[in-house]
């Protein structure tokens, strides 16, 4: 499952209150969060110092789906974008039906509030909780360092395991191959991506998604050792992981399965 561009426009505008984004960058920062919540989106997400940014969506215009309008804020012209009914069509009827998918009640109300408190700050704001939570920021490059060893340490210790997991159904293959994905990907972010951590203050040609897989993976960790455990496995949940982090690099990041000399990172 994978949302495109104009999808997951219509998701944030749709969960956004009165379906609407008050500037470009502003839509930028949200659609960014969506990572967070292990939906992959057809945007590709480079660092720049305020954290998120996509080339993609800096000419956004008009669709069918929704409007982009002038309006006057602080003396200059700012576009908002506005959902349009057929936008609203597209989120009841398609957009909605995939969240479902992967998203429980719960986790989509989640969604749905952190959308809206953020819709709520500037964008300044919104970039500042970023830098905290994703440890962004020089100042926390000690713990960024941190988290990358302790994830490194608890996946090394889960991929040992593998050998000994069964492959009878569906979700134990699929387990296997999330605990043997995510093993690699932290290696690779630990050795190359993050290799010269201490000597850089901002890569300005990183990948954002270099910060968004190593909080996702760690925020994985503890269901990952449960699963391994549990006689019966969370395939929804399983399938959801893998797949996030299978499609949301399909193109533009070197850790992908479309990238011809991937088996040359994971040596």
């Amino acid at each position: 499952m994978i949302l495109s561009k104009d999808e997951a426009i219509c998701l944030i505008l749709g969960i956004s209150k009165n379906k609407e984004v008050s500037s470009p960058t502003k839509l930028n920062k949200l659609l960014a969060r969506l990572n967070l919540y292990f939906i992959p989106i057809e945007i590709n997400f480079s660092l720049n110092k305020f954290g998120s940014f996509s080339a993609d969506l800096s000419s956004l215009q008009a669709n069918d789906y929704y409007d982009v309008a002038p309006y006057s804020y602080m003396g200059r012209i700012v576009n908002k974008f506005v959902l349009k009914s057929k936008g609203q069509e597209l989120f009841t009827e398609t957009i909605k039906l995939k969240i479902n998918k992967i998203l429980t009640d719960e986790e989509f109300n989640s969604l749905k509030e952190t959308i809206q408190y953020l819709n709520s700050l500037s964008v300044t704001e919104i970039s500042d909780n970023e830098h905290k939570k994703l440890l962004v920021d020089i100042d926390d490059r000690f713990k960024l360092q941190q988290k990358i060893n302790e994830n490194f340490i608890e996946l090394f210790d889960l991929y040992q395991q593998i050998g000994k997991l069964p492959e009878n159904k569906i979700a134990e293959i699929r387990l296997k191959a999330l605990i043997e994905y995510c093993y690699q990907l932290i290696k690779y972010l630990k050795e190359k991506r993050f290799e010269l951590l201490s000597e850089e203050e901002y890569d300005f040609n990183a990948h954002m998604f270099d910060y968004y897989f190593l909080d996702n993976i760690s925020q994985i960790i503890p269901f990952l050792n449960k699963q391994i455990s549990e006689k019966e496995k969370n395939g929804v949940s399983i399938n959801k992981f893998y797949q996030y982090f299978v499609n949301s690099v399909k193109e533009g990041y070197p850790f992908s399965i479309n990238n011809k000399d991937l088996k040359e990172l994971i040596v």
